[in-house]
């Protein structure tokens, strides 16, 4: 069985991250983006390159054998726990309205405030800039969140 804090790495090649817990055979995990789940321990391995021999390849291209970090990947609501809602509710109010109000200027007839947790976040990293994993690492400290997303609002307004 793996071990608390052991790298692990789906067969699929689509997951990654640090195992936090192991209950019987569920594995739970901590993927790069700071979500957490849940897999059977058969379809996890220690390996990267186990993970990419047996993900499937596309058009019978060859495998990929490099351990390259996974890209930051979309939020959805499955993916959702108190932790993400707790994220969501630090972003300072005046980033939010701000993002809220570029969101809604864009899409099309969609509201912010009518998104769920997962939509919202995922806007929010994709006006910021600033990936969810981050947004987790400044729990605590509003302020400085504030100022890095400010940073990214201003890069996203220039462009």
């Amino acid at each position: 069985m793996f071990k608390a804090g052991q790298k692990v790495w789906h067969r699929n090649g689509q997951y990654s991250g640090s195992v936090i817990e192991c209950d019987g055979d569920q594995v739970y995990i901590l993927q790069d983006n700071g979500v957490e789940a849940e897999f059977p321990a058969r379809d996890l391995t220690t390996t990267p390159a186990a993970a990419a021999a047996a993900a499937p390849t596309a058009r019978g291209q060859a495998p990929a054998q490099s351990a390259k970090p996974l890209p930051n990947r979309r939020i959805v609501p499955a993916d959702i726990t108190p932790e993400h809602q707790r994220v969501l509710d630090m972003i300072p109010v005046r980033t939010r309205q701000t993002v809220a109000m570029l969101f809604d200027a864009n899409a099309k007839g969609r509201k912010f405030s009518a998104l769920d947790t997962a939509e919202k976040l995922n806007v929010i990293t994709d006006i910021t800039d600033v990936p969810y994993r981050v947004m987790r690492e400044y729990l605590g400290r509003p302020g400085e969140l504030g100022l890095l997303m400010g940073k990214g609002i201003a890069d996203h307004r220039k462009g």
